[in-house]
């Protein structure tokens, strides 16, 4: 939060500050930790990220520190809206980040959404949503993905693994990997 002072910050940590507010994510939950070990991975200085459900933000940021050149948030909740705005502004990273309205499993709204973003495809796409989400998701977003981008998915019980993972193999994404952490799962794609 923005009003505690770290004491303890090491050279190569990376600070960010989100306050507990309107929206979803604060950092402290399993599937975002899986999330951002995975955007370790992936993230190069000159990705493109986007990150579908952002609900804070968080995700965003962090790809942006980890040295993204850019970061695409899309939400269909206003208040993560205003909140992802808030947030870019407090890191830091407003000048290479923006965040829309949009709800992209309507396909008018995705449909203008990438004619808005002239057709724009990403390096890297996380979703931090729930299973339920991501299978009508997975077949979607594929369109908005560079070949050989990376496709990182969270928020995914246990017992839900394998739908999500069925959705990544039908949408013709290969399976890289899959971590876990407690009861949640993280299955991260890629498109060749």
């Amino acid at each position: 939060p923005t009003w505690e002072t770290l004491t303890d910050k090491k050279d190569d940590d990376i600070v960010v500050e989100i306050d507990p507010g309107t929206a979803f994510g604060s950092g402290s939950h399993e599937t975002t930790k899986l999330c951002i070990s995975q955007l370790k991975k992936y993230i190069k200085k000159d990705t493109e990220l986007l990150d579908v459900g952002t609900g804070s933000g968080i995700l965003s940021i962090i790809g942006l520190k980890l040295g993204a050149h850019h970061a695409m948030a899309t939400d269909i909740d206003p208040n993560a809206i205003r909140a992802t705005d808030e947030n870019f502004a407090i890191n830091g990273v407003a000048g290479q980040a923006e965040v829309q309205q949009v709800n992209i499993l309507d396909q008018d709204e995705a449909d203008r959404f990438y004619e808005k973003n002239n057709g724009k495809r990403y390096d890297v796409v996380v979703a931090n949503i729930l299973a339920d989400v991501l299978v009508p998701l997975t077949p979607v977003i594929v369109h908005q993905m560079k070949k050989g981008a990376y496709y990182i998915t969270s928020g995914i019980l246990d017992v839900k693994e394998e739908v999500v993972r069925e959705a990544v193999a039908k949408a013709g994404l290969t399976l890289v990997e899959v971590t876990r952490q407690g009861e949640w799962v993280c299955v991260t794609a890629r498109k060749d």
